[in-house]
């Protein structure tokens, strides 16, 4: 069994994580901090017939990082991914998407089986929420809507997903992809640098800013590919028990998601933060030790809705470190480097520099 320091690193580059991860960010404006009126302006340039498509993707799709980290070639750009999935049958091209070789075999079923105009029992329902959403989405009501409605009809569904990304692509990332190009060239030098001077777990750290692996002992591959979109979060996923595939920030901290917005992103976020007198608390309990969601919400006998609110806010900003634990429990501590950073953005943006 490898340590964590024995992973291999791997380099991914392209503008096609972007892609799909932009998508996520316009149809949940809320969980990036993003302008809801902007990302909305966005989403209605394409005709409703498309965009609800695109919708219910997003609301019962995994994100296709696996898909895109398997394109062939080396260029992994918008029209790569729609090269490779206008190449394939349409039931093919939605099996792909979906992931679908993963879900248990009897949910394959059920969603093989599924016809318009017959909906699923509640054990298939249940069934299906248990076996196929990840946790963000056990929740939302929209979850089994959308998946319904891919799946009731997934030959016409999978031809208009296509035909949505295609419409996508024309009004809005490609002039996008050539705008943040620059930006994600410019983070994967930057990674390769810290590389040549960092240990594996403390380049993770800085790149993901404060998410700690505290056991990957099983990880013998970790490929680290640039998101401008994922900024100032990020994203992770295993295609394999021992591979790790992570897609880190790369927006520069004195600039906007938004073209042309004279104030930088990270600066709002961070005075946001630390506006709230609950997130001042908690960072201020964080700061004497690490604690959970659940130890939080004991502390200060707060709801744990609104504890997991307020975390959320805090590790946008960049104000608290992540320990991720292999069963996926987390725990939380204030992150000093990101209240240095607040305050040296702060300074440079009065300064104009």
């Amino acid at each position: 069994m490898s340590s964590y320091t024995d992973a291999k690193l791997h380099w991914e580059f392209g503008t096609a994580y972007d892609f799909f991860v932009s998508q996520l960010v316009l149809h949940h404006p809320e969980r990036f901090s993003l302008r809801p009126n902007w990302a909305a302006g966005v989403r209605s340039r394409l005709n409703p017939e498309l965009r609800q498509t695109l919708e219910h993707a997003e609301n019962a799709l995994p994100m296709p990082i696996r898909f895109v980290f398997n394109l062939p070639g080396k260029t992994k750009n918008a029209d790569a991914v729609l090269k490779e999935l206008g190449s394939l049958a349409p039931l093919k091209r939605l099996e792909l998407i979906s992931g679908f070789e993963r879900i248990n075999p009897t949910c394959q079923k059920i969603l093989r089986e599924t016809t318009p105009g017959n909906p699923w029992s509640d054990v298939e329902r249940e069934m299906l929420l248990e076996s196929t959403a990840s946790a963000d989405r056990k929740s939302s009501p929209r979850y089994l809507e959308s998946l319904y409605a891919i799946w009731s009809d997934p030959k016409a569904f999978s031809d208009m997903y296509l035909a949505a990304l295609t419409a996508y692509k024309d009004n809005f990332f490609a002039e996008e992809e050539q705008r943040i190009l620059p930006a994600l060239k410019q983070a994967l030098s930057y990674a390769q640098m810290r590389a040549g001077s960092l240990s594996l777990p403390l380049l993770l750290e800085d790149l993901t800013s404060g998410v700690r692996y505290s056991d990957l002992e099983q990880t013998k591959n970790i490929h680290l590919a640039p998101s401008f979109w994922i900024s100032p979060l990020m994203f992770s996923v295993r295609p394999e028990k021992d591979r790790l595939i992570i897609l880190y920030g790369a927006r520069p901290d004195n600039m906007a998601i938004i073209p042309g917005d004279p104030v930088p992103d990270s600066l709002m976020r961070a005075l946001k933060a630390v506006a709230d007198p609950t997130r001042l608390r908690i960072m201020r309990f964080l700061a004497q030790s690490p604690q959970t969601a659940a130890q939080l919400s004991r502390s200060l006998r707060l709801r744990p809705p609104t504890v997991n609110h307020h975390l959320n806010e805090l590790r946008i900003a960049g104000l608290v470190h992540i320990t991720i634990s292999q069963g996926g429990d987390r725990q939380f501590a204030t992150r000093y480097d990101g209240i240095d950073a607040m305050h040296d953005l702060l300074t440079r943006y009065l300064h104009g520099i």
